[in-house]
């Protein structure tokens, strides 16, 4: 068994593992950003707030998760306040916006990839 193994197999032994309604919803987030499921996104960002604030296991993700949570609800509430009702939030989410909010989730992602490894 090798060390990278028995490091794993030792972090879920004793619990420090993110739980996948956390992960999941990580790996979601960049997922639908990028193919402009905007409004969509609501779910996974709301499962993984949900989920740091109430499983201590994934303490260490509380600000990541909330800067995430932040700059998605910036634009969301800019739709929610628009002037056109037929435009869509990922048509109203400028790229910049989109980029930070997919590299905020990418960071999450890092960190609940590298809690795995050890």
């Amino acid at each position: 068994m090798t060390t990278l193994e028995s490091t794993a197999r030792s972090n879920r032994e004793a619990g420090k593992v993110a739980p996948r309604y956390v992960a999941w919803p990580a790996y979601a987030v960049p997922v639908l950003i990028l193919t402009g499921f905007g409004l969509v996104t609501t779910l996974p960002i709301v499962l993984m707030s949900y989920g740091v604030l109430r499983d201590a296991r994934v303490k260490a993700l509380r600000w990541w998760v909330g800067l995430t949570a932040g700059l998605f609800a910036i634009p969301l509430v800019g739709w929610l306040f628009r002037a056109d009702p037929e435009a869509s939030l990922s048509s109203m989410l400028h790229p910049a916006m989109a980029g930070a909010i997919v590299l905020s989730s990418l960071v999450v992602i890092a960190k609940i990839v590298r809690s795995h490894r050890g």
